[in-house]
């Protein structure tokens, strides 16, 4: 996925509900909202995936389960009013939000198909943000049972229903996440029948977003067989690990987690499924969740709401550890792009050596846009593996003396800019030992940067010596 022409690198957080019959987020009941978005900010999420109620959206209801002492300023807001405080206060941490229309009503739990009696297809969302910081929207959370995908049922294909939602959407500039059937987590029918609006544009912001989870929400028979978890990969990859080498659409999980206890099945699946979204690619996703309410998964914290749980927060470290960074000041986004955890799956600007031939890719940022409207991507591409090659002490550069029996060498890295807006900084990772960094400044053992000052404009170069 691209924003503003570089990689979108997602690190999100499930943060529940709006769609129940509280029609707020969770928690706020007795602390407030500011402790756990800031807990998420601490945490190094930079997005949230906020579900919601078509019936919240249809009533907005006013009489809402909030502690006024803790939150002065929510109480007496109705609930739309309610979601528009907390988009604003992500915005001001740098979140992303995606809307996730989660349930119809909201008890009874999640129906199987998009619409009822009540809330019929030609019912749309009468409500669209405009604010940057809202880049997506789930069209319909776990779709199931009757559920069905393919050309022959218009009452149950639900590739079918999302081709006609977007199309009834299409004044949205974000992206449209589509979810598999059998709760979410079957998107194998992709290869023949793929999300087709008739729309180019609409097409290219398509992102498949299976839902996938463990022993602890479901103990199917596959987590009970002796090659478990090893047996799991050909099954996920028929599932939607196909998607991105295919069809060069995004796939972006949109739940997965569970209870995780330590030396637990559910424990090894979680550690098992990390490694094999790092493998194929597929990083970018939303944990679930952060409410400890969550009665088959339990969330980032214990039940006092307050307690942070560090196993499950390392869980999600390990599988997006460098995820794209937003500040908002002054009318501007500034973007720090940030780095997919596995080498083939890089994507950034190339840098050259000179006067060698060495190359390297890194990771452009922050890139500075000035926007009023959302940050929506024009173009929704798959995280797809490239080669990066770094600079070592065996090619290229200058031999200036020798040291220990090894050369050193002097090189002149040349940054080329080829996205459309400014760079504020690059941040580099090298593989060669660095005697003198001059103008860089180290930000770890092999990750450096350039110093805040310098600015690369677009289609423009910068050497750095």
């Amino acid at each position: 996925i691209l924003v503003n022409g570089q990689p979108l690198v997602l690190k999100g957080i499930n943060y529940f509900g709006f769609e129940t019959e509280t029609y707020t987020p969770h928690g706020i009941w007795s602390y407030d909202l500011n402790v756990y978005l800031d807990f998420i900010k601490n945490n190094n999420f930079n997005a949230i995936r906020v579900p919601f109620s078509l019936e919240m959206v249809k009533n907005n209801p006013s009489n809402l389960n909030i502690n006024c002492a803790t939150n002065p300023g929510l109480c007496g807001k109705s609930a739309l009013q309610l979601l528009d405080v907390f988009i604003d206060r992500a915005a001001e941490r740098g979140f992303l939000i995606m809307l996730d229309n989660h349930r119809i009503t909201p008890g009874g739990g999640i129906s199987e198909l998009w619409y009822n009696n009540e809330y019929p297809e030609s019912q749309k969302f009468t409500k669209t943000h405009c604010r940057w910081n809202v880049f997506a929207i789930d069209l319909k959370n776990e779709p199931h049972d009757s559920a069905s995908w393919g050309n022959s049922n218009a009452a149950t294909d639900w590739n079918k229903a999302a081709e006609r939602i977007i199309n009834s959407l299409s004044s949205f500039l974000g992206l449209f996440f589509v979810e598999g059937i059998e709760w979410g987590n079957r998107l194998e029918n992709v290869a023949q029948f793929p999300i087709n609006t008739g729309n180019p544009s609409l097409n290219n912001r398509v992102v498949y977003s299976p839902h996938c989870y463990g022993p602890s929400v479901y103990d199917r028979p596959e987590f009970n067989t002796p090659d478990f978890p090893n047996n799991l990969d050909g099954m996920y990859m028929v599932k939607y690990g196909f998607i991105v080498n295919q069809t060069g659409q995004p796939v972006v999980v949109g739940e997965w987690g569970g209870r995780a206890e330590v030396g637990s099945k559910d424990m090894t699946w979680n550690q098992w499924y990390i490694e094999w979204l790092r493998s194929k690619c597929i990083t970018n996703n939303f944990y679930w969740c952060l409410n400890p309410n969550s009665a088959d998964t339990g969330g980032l914290l214990e039940d006092d709401w307050l307690t942070p749980i560090p196993r499950k927060i390392n869980l999600t470290n390990r599988a997006q550890p460098n995820p794209t960074k937003f500040q908002a000041q002054n009318g501007q986004i500034c973007i720090t792009a940030g780095a997919f955890p596995e080498a083939h799956c890089q994507v950034g600007v190339k840098v050259t050596d000179g006067p060698g031939t060495t190359t390297t890719t890194v990771n452009a940022g922050p890139t500075t846009i000035t926007t009023s409207a959302p940050i929506a991507p024009s173009t929704a591409v798959a995280q797809a593996p490239s080669t990066t090659t770094v600079p070592s002490s065996g090619g290229g550069g200058v031999t200036l003396s020798t040291e220990n029996g090894s050369a050193v060498k002097q090189y002149t890295l040349r940054i080329s800019n080829g996205s459309p807006s400014t760079v504020c900084s690059v941040h580099i990772k090298l593989n060669a030992s660095i005697k003198d960094k001059w103008n860089l400044d180290e930000v770890s053992s092999d990750l450096y940067r350039t110093p805040s000052w310098m600015t690369i404009a677009p289609d423009a170069v910068a050497d750095q010596a």
